[in-house]
């Protein structure tokens, strides 16, 4: 028989708060989903100079599976990859429509990659690839070039005060979504 081993797959949170966190109070990206400065639940972080801070992580699912003494993970046909928004990791310090507009675009650009994520491991489980370093390297892979988005984004726009450079990010990340 084999020797089962269980393996917890990464969970990231872009967050200064605490990893942990209460799974009653996530909002699962869709394309319809839009968020309101109603979900930003967390008080400010004062600390920082941002006006508002979207937490959130792409995470796979089941975040625990099974891997055998092969690497490979047992029932890998059930995998798939969800883009979170945290509210009680998510603050605003001063509420603006053109503001929630470029958070919004932030958990799109999440889930923009989830939807990535989820054709690249398609593809494994239609030629019945049950490596658990396969899955885990498209993971690092697309979630590092999500982290380089992000701050390109921000970087690029001056984090949502450069309105019409932040019209076109949200046109190029809405057409990339609508064409996966």
């Amino acid at each position: 028989m084999k020797n089962f081993i269980s393996i917890i797959l990464f969970n990231i949170l872009i967050s200064n708060s605490p990893t942990y966190l209460n799974a009653q109070s996530i909002i699962k990206w869709s394309k319809e989903t839009k968020l309101d400065w109603s979900d930003f639940k967390a008080p400010p972080n004062t600390d920082i100079i941002e006006y508002a801070q979207t937490s959130y992580k792409i995470e796979i699912v089941p975040s625990d599976v099974l891997v055998d003494q092969n690497n490979n993970i047992q029932n890998y046909q059930s995998l798939s990859v969800v883009a979170n928004f945290y509210p009680n990791h998510s603050w605003v310090f001063k509420k603006d429509n053109y503001l929630l507009k470029h958070e919004q675009l932030h958990f799109d650009i999440a889930g923009l990659y989830a939807l990535k994520m989820t054709v690249e491991f398609d593809k494994l489980k239609r030629n019945k690839i049950a490596d658990f370093d396969s899955y885990m390297d498209i993971y690092k892979k697309l979630w590092a070039e999500c982290r380089n988005i992000q701050k390109r984004y921000d970087k690029e726009t001056n984090h949502g005060l450069l309105a019409d450079i932040n019209n076109k990010w949200i046109e190029e990340i809405t057409t990339q979504i609508n064409n996966i």
